[in-house]
């Protein structure tokens, strides 16, 4: 009884940190270096660059917070063990009250092993209670399904719609046309041009003298 009583503790001082950090990690998710943090976003941007929308985001997160592990141990594994604990503590009271019954018959060390059992199984229960892991998980999902859903997603959702605009903005390059043949035009040959003969005119050369002694010789004959 004593062992589980001390089992419980610890499984209860672990799971009460590990939700503690878990709590605030969550809140400022953005920021933390958590390795649930870390591998949530990891995780979440994967998934939307390969659908661009995550359907479920709730379900998502579920997955990997039973997945989580502190110390070796699931965080639902460290919860169970504490509620364990308390059942074994009145369960050791109980067997050994018997056997010490059996053994010895009635007396007060069957009273002493009942109540021992008995009362470190209640302590451990309200010891428990003193804080509520519960209300501690709940909040750390709600932080990171609201973190997911109201900025990662938004933000995946604005880098593909940019991508989109950048893509039909894209200018298209215009297939070259082909011309149509047009009918070859022959080029007009230039008339036939008269070029005037510009050879020189030979002149027999007379000198004026003799000319003049011809003219008055024939006049002598006449």
């Amino acid at each position: 009884a004593g062992g589980a009583a001390v089992t419980g503790v610890v499984s209860k001082v672990v799971s009460n940190l590990a939700l503690k950090r878990m709590v605030y990690a969550a809140g400022n998710m953005s920021k933390s270096n958590h390795p649930l943090m870390r591998l949530v976003r990891a995780k979440f941007e994967h998934a939307c660059m390969v659908s661009e929308k995550v359907e479920n985001v709730p379900v998502f997160v579920d997955k990997y917070l039973y997945e989580y592990k502190t110390f070796g141990l699931k965080l639902h594994t460290w919860r169970r063990l504490q509620t364990i604990c308390v059942m074994l503590c009145l369960a050791f009271g109980a067997i050994g009250a018997f056997f010490e019954y059996f053994v010895h018959g009635m007396s007060d060390a069957v009273i002493r092993v009942a109540a021992y059992g008995g009362i470190l199984g209640v302590l451990l229960y309200l010891f428990h209670l003193t804080t509520d892991e519960n209300y501690r998980l709940t909040a750390a999902r709600n932080y990171m399904v609201d973190y997911l859903e109201n900025v990662c997603l938004h933000k995946y959702e604005k880098i593909h719609k940019k991508e989109e605009a950048i893509v039909h903005q894209e200018p298209i390059k215009e297939v070259p046309k082909t011309v149509p043949d047009t009918e070859i035009e022959t080029p007009e040959v230039p008339e036939p041009q008269v070029v005037p003969d510009k050879a020189p005119v030979i002149r027999a050369y007379v000198p004026e003298e003799k000319t003049k002694e011809a003219i008055r010789e024939m006049a002598k004959e006449n």
